[in-house]
């Protein structure tokens, strides 16, 4: 069985950046007519853990001309239509150029990618990303593709699974894989001032990463290895976390349980799931976490007793980034291949949260 290789990781961003207390600020303006509400958006924000996300809405910008959720003065709620117009607009501009930026930085050769997957629960259109990218990249007209839609943040975990099962079980044959997650979390900005709103209006951000394996160690520079990829589903969980299509774009579904349940349920059964399979938690150096928010963090922290200098990627990603659902997990492990010594045979473990409520983890050796 052939390895899986983990050759390197590009990332773009959204143009327009604001600040987390501009951010409260102007949600307050427009749904924190209760002073109840007031306070609940304010404290969304001080305790969130983020001081900067970046969205493809340009009523972030300092005086914009044109804004998506307000016309001629007036505050407007845009259709679903409306978002999906902006997300197709968005979505390829970012993959472009993450895609661009990841093969000319690491020299690789397009036509040489034979499987393309492509991830988002933010948006859809077809012909999807993936014939965007064909055509954009002039990659092959057979490359194998897959896109994991409607998965969440633990998407790209199951990405890897997808990236596993090709390149492993490829006999001699060399194989690429180039996985693309783009999400565009505030296009979705709901105005109804439920708990369930103003959470997702203060963590969730936009952001674009592609990642390039291949089953061929041709490259110097290589530094992780993916060696294996596990899930688990909690039975009755899909009241934890969800999501449904609105006439008024998509509404998240978010339990205040979620911190409790990671710390009494979830990490314990990760811990079973890498004993099981003969990894004792204490090996594993680094820790990519999905920065979902903070608290997620600090019952991952607790429950997995990590040291505050295990936790620097994902709370930097955090703070610097917010929550992009997909995305986040990528750009955590882009921060730990840029910043770490990583030596030969130094373990990393990837978990995330999604939909159901399920947990997607992966594990990755220094190669």
């Amino acid at each position: 069985m052939n390895k899986t290789y983990l050759i390197n990781i590009a990332t773009a961003l959204p143009p327009f950046k604001v600040s987390q207390n501009k951010a409260g600020l102007e949600l307050i303006k427009r749904i924190g007519v209760r002073p109840v509400i007031s306070r609940l958006i304010k404290a969304a924000a001080t305790h969130s853990g983020i001081d900067t996300r970046h969205v493809v809405l340009p009523d972030a910008a300092e005086n914009p001309e044109e804004k998506f959720f307000s016309k001629d003065g007036k505050e407007i709620v845009p259709g679903t239509q409306e978002r999906m117009d902006e997300y197709e607009k968005w979505s390829k501009k970012l993959a472009c150029e993450a895609v661009g930026n990841l093969i000319n930085s690491n020299l690789i050769n397009a036509a040489e990618i034979s499987r393309l997957i492509t991830i988002s629960c933010t948006g859809f259109f077809a012909p999807g990303l993936d014939y965007f990218l064909i055509e954009e990249f002039k990659l092959s007209p057979g490359i194998k593709r897959t896109n994991i839609g409607f998965m969440g943040c633990a998407a790209s975990i199951t990405g890897f699974h997808s990236v596993l099962e090709s390149l492993s079980n490829s006999k001699d044959e060399p194989r690429n894989a180039l996985m693309v997650s783009v999400e565009l979390c505030s296009l979705h900005l709901q105005m109804e001032p439920t708990r369930d709103n103003i959470l997702s209006n203060m963590i969730f951000a936009g952001g674009c990463a592609a990642a390039y394996f291949s089953n061929s160690l041709n490259s110097t520079r290589i530094k992780f290895e993916l060696l294996n990829t596990f899930t688990f589903l909690f039975k009755d969980s899909s009241d934890y976390m969800g999501w449904r299509i609105g006439n008024q774009g998509f509404q998240m579904i978010l339990s205040p349980e979620l911190p409790k349940i990671i710390l009494d349920s979830a990490v314990p059964e990760l811990i079973k799931i890498l004993e099981s399979n003969g990894i004792d938690k204490k090996r594993i150096k680094y820790w990519a976490l999905h920065p979902g928010g903070r608290s997620i963090l600090d019952s991952l922290q607790k429950g997995l007793r990590l040291s505050e200098e295990q936790m620097i990627p994902s709370r930097k990603i955090l703070r610097d980034f917010g929550n992009m659902s997909s995305a986040s997990i990528l750009f955590v492990l882009k921060e730990i291949l840029r910043n770490e010594k990583i030596e030969k045979g130094d373990l990393c473990c990837a978990v995330a949260f999604g939909p159901g409520l399920t947990m997607e983890a992966a594990l990755f050796r220094g190669a």
